[in-house]
């Protein structure tokens, strides 16, 4: 079958949804994943076709501006109108579905163009999830911000979709949708390919990972770890510091000895071989923790973060800083306390068991028959 994956030109967006779309390849579909501007290169460099929908667009650019006017607005964390970036890629994708015809398309929570393509040409959707938080009625919202392209386009609402996929391991799933209309799927980190390093085997003291994905430091500077700039010397341990160079402009000029900073924090050997992670909350840093068994220490701050950090707080796996934010008290704590591993291994063994890409893969294919 032919299949469309739409990814938003975020990378905690777009990433997400990369491992589905090798699954499906390697199950021998054809996949073509709809995606904007840079992150187009990012699709082909993990083996994939993409299609730039939106050529030129600067997704960091335009998401810095409008998260500052959001500020001066002081509308807090409510998602305004705001499609992240379905708008600027609906009138091609719509040539592109037309022509290329794709019998599924599978979206994101806010990659909504899917559901109007769908709509549009009657191709079954799938939604898949890509954290704890979005439900049905924040798809709907991001829905309503396209509204003039669905009108523009002569849809006049979404259809149904013909299943979700659910990453959350069991244990952990909040995810409010019909059972019969929900799958599982294993979550399988991905941010790029790399080079194994020596350096990324176990040391012999703690290795800590920090970050603050890709969007919040650009957006919100690096306030939440000053400890770690200023200070990470009070901890006997490997402090590894994941910063883009987009959100660069408050670093230190010299941070102490035994923080290594990193553009990227790869998969395959360094997170799986690190005590604590120590990040702002995202989807794609609380889960490559959650599949790796590795413990967290989450800030939580902002658009789903928040219900994130509390998830993984209530299963054990870590922990979300006091009033007092990150000390080396605080991640010793963790470092040591054995109940975090023991929570965050239960968990990983949770994830192993859930069902693979390529397995879905089938799965859907199987689905797809009967419809």
């Amino acid at each position: 079958m032919r299949v469309l994956v739409i990814g938003p030109p975020l990378y905690g967006l777009l990433y997400p949804v990369i491992s589905l779309a090798q699954g499906l390849r390697a199950s021998g579909h054809d996949v073509v994943v709809g995606t904007a501007g840079d992150m187009s290169h990012r699709v082909a460099e993990a083996g994939l076709v993409s299609f730039d929908a939106a050529p030129g667009l600067d997704p960091d650019a335009e998401y810095r501006r409008r998260e500052e006017e959001r500020k001066r607005a002081n509308i807090g964390t409510a998602p305004g109108d705001f499609s992240f970036f379905s708008h600027e890629m609906t009138d091609r994708l719509v040539e592109f579905t037309g022509s290329w015809t794709p019998d599924l398309i599978v979206y994101p929570p806010l990659g909504v163009v899917g559901r109007l393509l769908g709509a549009r040409f009657g191709i079954p959707t799938v939604l898949q999830t890509v954290g704890f938080a979005h439900q049905q009625k924040h798809v709907d919202t991001v829905t309503h911000s396209l509204r003039e392209k669905f009108a523009q386009h002569g849809v006049s609402e979404p259809r149904e979709d013909l299943t979700w996929l659910d990453v959350a391991p069991p244990s952990m799933s909040v995810l409010d949708h019909p059972s019969e209309l929900t799958m599982p799927l294993r979550y399988v980190p991905y941010n790029g390919g790399a080079v194994f390093q020596d350096w990324w085997v176990r040391p012999d003291r703690p290795r800590v990972l920090v970050s603050l994905g890709t969007l919040k430091p650009m957006v919100d500077g690096l306030d939440l770890i000053d400890w770690v700039l200023h200070r990470a010397d009070e901890l006997d341990a490997q402090v590894v510091l994941q910063l883009k160079d987009n959100a660069r402009e408050e670093l230190v000029e010299e941070l102490p000895d035994n923080v290594t900073l990193t553009d990227w924090i790869p998969m395959g050997g360094l997170v799986e071989n690190s005590d604590v992670f120590i990040h702002h909350g995202g989807a794609g840093n609380t889960f490559t923790a959650l599949a790796a068994g590795v413990p967290q220490i989450v800030f939580g701050e902002g658009a789903d973060r928040p219900m994130n950090a509390r998830i993984v707080q209530e299963r054990g796996c870590g922990i979300v800083p006091g009033d007092g934010g990150l000390t080396a008290e605080t991640i010793r704590s963790v470092v040591h306390g054995p109940e975090y591993r023991e929570q965050a291994e239960e968990v990983r063994s949770e994830i192993r068991g859930m069902p693979g890409p390529a397995e879905v893969a089938d799965r859907l294919s199987g689905v797809l028959v009967g419809v």
